[in-house]
């Protein structure tokens, strides 16, 4: 049988190689394979150019010290993916760098590199329909504050694939997150706003969620524009009584939510939720 299978398109990078995506292979003793040991980033594309690029790459430095992996020289990871978007002709792509320990032959203990696995893929962008707003449920896999790696884009992810499967299962687009002790942190991969009474609310990193580089930005929109931002740590009724609510990552730029669980929000996008994202767009190449 014939199968059709996305990911197997187009030319990646692997280790100073361009090689067609059907044939590039790391070691089945790589680290990342065996153990998720490793971190990625993905960026968006715009006309030919990686947005926040110089943001990713301080933060993807940032998670390999964490883990203490030494990456690899940061202007090979600049030339790799100007040679991929070259080589699959993309302007307008979805971008991801992933970057793990490598085949190092030692126990699963022993973290020691010799040749960290360095890939990056970009494929053409599907633009999704977020106009009337997406469905949350909460999610029963909370997220560990306390744990440094909650801070790390690190590609030991599947509890956030279990949380986002759950809810699609169940009816829903996404799912938002908790933390242990029941507060508010993030969706399953974007963080996560709302506005209330004209001023806008997000978590703050200490609830454990992933500092994003969109959430940044939407920030400092909204402080140029006037609009209160209030970071803090807040339960669900905060949210439920919220007049918008959007999440925010590098992909899908701003994206309304329309409902959690039974509370539907009438406002989806909001006034302030379509400001804030012509303001981020106004940021773009």
């Amino acid at each position: 049988m014939q199968i059709n299978r996305v990911d197997t398109w187009g030319t990646v990078y692997l280790n100073g190689e361009l090689l067609p995506a059907r044939q590039a292979a790391i070691s089945a003793l790589d680290r990342g394979f065996l153990y998720g040991d490793g971190v990625f980033e993905t960026i968006r594309v715009y006309r030919g150019t990686p947005f926040m690029l110089d943001a990713h790459m301080n933060r993807m430095l940032h998670g390999c010290s964490v883990i203490a992996l030494d990456p690899p020289d940061t202007e090979e990871i600049k030339r790799g993916i100007v040679e991929v978007l070259t080589a699959n002709n993309l302007t307008d792509a979805y971008l991801r760098i992933t970057i793990t320990r490598g085949a190092t032959g030692m126990p699963w203990f022993d973290t020691a590199v010799r040749a960290p696995t360095t890939m990056i893929i970009a494929r053409p962008l599907t633009a999704e329909n977020h106009v009337q707003g997406i469905r949350l449920t909460v999610s029963g896999f909370r997220v560990d504050e306390q744990s440094p790696l909650t801070r790390v884009k690190q590609t030991g992810i599947l509890w956030r694939i279990l949380a986002r499967t759950n809810a699609r299962r169940a009816g829903f687009d996404d799912a938002l997150l908790l933390n242990t002790v029941g507060n508010v942190s993030e969706a399953t991969s974007a963080n996560v706003f709302w506005v209330k009474s004209g001023h806008l609310f997000t978590p703050d990193t200490d609830c454990g969620l992933l500092p994003g580089i969109t959430r940044s930005l939407v920030i400092q929109i909204a402080e140029t524009k006037n609009i209160p931002v209030i970071e803090g740590s807040f339960g669900l009724n905060d949210i439920f009584q919220a007049d918008e609510v959007f999440l925010t990552n590098s992909i899908s730029e701003l994206v309304p939510v329309q409902s959690l669980d039974e509370r539907v929000f009438a406002l989806a996008p909001g006034p302030v939720t379509m400001q804030l994202a012509d303001g981020y767009r106004a940021l773009t190449p």
